[in-house]
């Protein structure tokens, strides 16, 4: 029988931290996180840096050591530039000790700006896109150069953080998936990335109110940075806006309608107030939306999609097959 993961950890955490420590809060498993295992824990009798509450991110897959280490690099990079983020304690690119890859960083206190939004009724929900866009603008003040350079140190060539490497990736797994009728899609964006109409900067690659965590009315920090970019920034606003507008967020058919109003009346808050905060340059914007559609409709194909993915729903896989081709000039199909 296998050994259970908390006691796998536990064993790997005495060694390193001394045979007197426990759990005063055995692992538990969060949601979130659809292609790793996260688990939130305490430990007992650790040194002070190990005695807050912590989270073990486990890869689901065992040739992970390469993300390990640009996640590893990513979180040093933020600390050390002063954003709120969780710092990386502990990680193994090699899949002995717990049978994969993984990581273990602080626990941020509270809850997900989302889940904030929801006990604050109105006044949170139309504060939520000046919240976004000021934090969003902070993260975008950091240059490239920094994670370039904590990148190499762990041996990570920079540019597979970049745009182009993402498109790369995308058209890789469209064509291992099998899904030719996206194909033309991932074809025209290798053969129309543009060159960048602003100074690249640290891009979170997956920003929304879920990678948010609030401790009341205080931002605690983001989460979930696997899909970090060196990118001009409206590659990260294009993924903000396509979850905001396109992500189907499950009201009944009746009310979409009022639904798609408001959110892109909150989208068009967000860009005011991003403005406001930052300069942007917007030409790319398109292009980079076409990328996060084209990315969206590949989870909506693929033969075993994930629980909980807001992109599956027929009536959103139209509209997004609608907005590629309003972009791109190409019908795809999935």
């Amino acid at each position: 029988m296998d050994t259970p993961l908390a006691d796998r950890l536990l064993s790997h955490l005495r060694g390193r931290l001394g045979a007197g420590i426990g759990y005063t809060d055995a692992p538990v498993p969060l949601s979130g996180g659809f292609d790793t295992t996260i688990l939130a824990f305490r430990l007992d009798g650790a040194p002070a840096d190990w005695s807050r509450p912590l989270i073990l991110r486990v890869m689901t897959r065992a040739d992970s050591g390469p993300r390990v280490l640009r996640e590893v690099a990513v979180h040093e990079a933020l600390v050390q530039a002063g954003f709120p983020a969780p710092r990386v304690l502990l990680h193994d690119t090699e899949p002995a000790p717990l049978g994969l890859p993984f990581l273990v960083m602080e626990r941020l206190p509270g809850g997900t700006m989302w889940s904030a939004v929801g006990k604050g009724g109105l006044p949170a929900i139309f504060a939520l896109p000046r919240r976004l866009a000021e934090l969003q603008a902070r993260l975008h003040r950091l240059g490239g150069e920094g994670l370039a350079e904590r990148a190499r140190a762990f041996g990570i060539d920079p540019a597979t953080m970049s745009v182009k490497a993402d498109v790369q990736r995308l058209h890789q797994r469209i064509a291992r998936e099998g899904l030719t009728g996206l194909l033309p899609g991932a074809d025209w964006l290798v053969g129309n990335l543009p060159t960048p109409a602003q100074a690249e900067v640290i891009c979170h690659g997956d920003f929304h109110p879920l990678n948010v965590m609030m401790d009341g009315d205080r931002l605690s920090g983001v989460i979930d940075w696997a899909n970090t970019a060196i990118a001009e920034p409206t590659y990260d606003i294009a993924g903000l806006r396509v979850i905001a507008l396109y992500a189907d967020p499950g009201v009944p058919v009746a009310a979409r309608g009022a639904a798609t109003l408001v959110r892109r009346l909150m989208v068009r808050r967000y860009m005011s107030v991003y403005r406001a905060a930052a300069p942007i340059e917007t030409r790319n914007l398109a292009y980079y939306e076409a990328i996060r559609i084209l990315s969206a409709l590949t989870f909506a194909g693929e033969q075993r999609p994930q629980a909980g993915n807001p992109w599956n729903a027929p009536h959103t896989v139209a509209v997004l097959v609608r907005e590629f081709e309003r972009i791109s000039g190409l019908r795809v199909r999935v």
